[in-house]
């Protein structure tokens, strides 16, 4: 007969929130704690939404961030998408941009209906009935002219809305407050070798689906896709080195930062993101949209914060979700004029385009040299840039919605170096649509390549 042996060592004691996937609901004493002794971290959307608010919002907004002054820290990539994002019409002339959207689209309506009256008519063989006729250009005119009254109601509510003294940073409101709030509380920008790293970093994480960030490599070109990783890395790092749990506050609601909120279920971060906090630095991350914090400043601060900011603060939130949809795909009318355009400005980037498509999605480092007629001294950083300036040029114009798959995506780990970019990989959605414009012209061309075929393969 065997006896077993007594041994010292115990297994853990576990309970049911001892796992990855847990998560228990932050209470009163958790906020509580990290309003007096934790980090809040502010993400870019936080800020630029002061230009956004209305004056009310503005002043309650700054009213809690200023009784969290000495626990406020901003990782420096948010204060670089500040800068980047402040001049944008969407952001300093937000007021104005959306008076315009909405006359816009009310123009639209009065032609849509003018439109549908007139096929009416034709259809029902009345074009040259001179009874109907008059009732109803009597009809559309009178709705022509209620939309032009209401466009002129919404600009001139724009004009009433529009946040004054923007134009020069020395008279900026926004920057006037930001200024004493967030001094000293800014954290280091990375160095050239480390921001190289991270947006390598960011990539391979955004192939894996590894959060945050990984849904903005659908959409934009590498080194602004991987903005949302450089805040979490800078986060990180600067949790480690103050040792205390972190409340990260960030209008950004989507997937990549937040597990599915259900009706009735507090929004909570990713379990990922919990776990990789945790392991890293040792520490909680607790998260909160700007208008839920407003609503704990007003609780725990005992701020006297105007139910109408929270609101404002959530249809801004709303209105970013919508933005961020991933409805947004390429179509030929809107391919073909980007491709154009992209001809005329950046040809080598249509050529390595058009290559990839030829060849199942994948151009290897050594054709790009070759199509783009470069010599081996001269780098591919940066080729993809043109990619995204273009693209919101076009935004601009309206020719692109901003949601449609970024076209050309770095694909890192050349086997000289692995942190040279060994091909570029375009979105499997846009070939069939570059077949169709390309193929049996010079462009086209098939090459044997293994190595873009097993990476096709792979991205399948």
């Amino acid at each position: 007969m065997t006896v077993a042996r007594a041994t010292s060592e115990q297994p853990p004691v576990r309970g049911v929130f001892d796992c990855d996937e847990a998560h228990r609901s932050p209470l009163r004493s958790d906020y509580e704690r990290i309003f007096n002794i934790g980090l809040v971290v502010l993400d870019t959307n936080v800020l630029l939404n002061l230009y956004r608010s209305n004056e009310s919002t503005r002043r309650d907004t700054l009213a809690a961030l200023t009784r969290l002054r000495e626990r406020l820290w901003i990782p420096h990539q948010v204060l670089t998408e500040f800068w980047r994002n402040r001049e944008s019409p969407t952001v300093r002339h937000h007021h104005a941009t959306k008076a315009n959207e909405a006359g816009a689209t009310l123009d639209k309506a009065v032609k849509a209906a003018r439109t549908a009256v007139a096929a009416w008519l034709t259809a029902v063989q009345l074009k040259d009935n001179e009874e109907v006729v008059k009732r109803t250009d009597r009809d559309l005119t009178e709705l022509e002219e209620a939309a032009g009254s209401l466009k002129e109601f919404i600009q001139a509510q724009a004009v009433s809305d529009a946040l004054r003294d923007t134009a020069t940073t020395h008279t900026d409101p926004v920057l006037k407050a930001l200024e004493p709030l967030l001094h000293g509380r800014v954290g280091e920008p990375l160095s050239s070798d480390e921001y190289d790293k991270a947006v390598k970093e960011a990539q391979e994480r955004a192939d894996e689906g590894i959060p945050p960030g990984h849904e903005d490599f659908r959409t934009k070109e590498p080194e602004l896709a991987a903005g949302d990783y450089l805040v979490w890395l800078q986060l990180m790092t600067e949790a480690r080195h103050r040792g205390c749990d972190v409340l990260l506050v960030t209008g950004d609601v989507k997937k990549d930062w937040w597990t599915n909120r259900g009706y009735d279920i507090p929004p909570r971060p990713r379990a990922e993101l919990l776990r990789e906090l945790r392991e890293h630095a040792g520490v909680k991350l607790y998260m909160l949209t700007p208008s839920e914090l407003l609503r704990w400043a007003k609780e725990l601060l005992e701020l006297n914060v105007d139910e109408g900011s929270v609101r404002d603060l959530q249809q801004l939130g709303e209105v970013s979700t919508d933005e961020d949809s991933e409805d947004g795909a390429w179509t030929t009318e809107s391919l073909s004029e980007f491709m154009d355009e992209l001809m005329r400005r950046y040809p080598s980037r249509v050529k390595a385009i058009v290559a990839a498509a030829a060849n199942g999605g994948f151009v290897d480092r050594e054709t790009v040299y070759q199509l783009a007629g470069y010599d081996e001294t001269r780098r591919l950083r940066g080729f993809t840039q043109p990619i995204g300036t273009l693209s919101r040029d076009l935004q601009a114009t309206g020719v692109l919605t901003g949601r449609e798959p970024f076209l050309l995506t770095t694909v890192y780990g050349h086997a000289t170096d692995p942190s040279w970019a060994k091909g570029f990989r375009i979105p499997s959605g846009v070939i069939p649509l570059l077949r169709s414009k390309y193929e049996g012209g010079d462009l086209w061309q098939v090459r044997d390549s293994g190595e873009a075929r097993s990476e096709a393969f792979e991205k399948g």
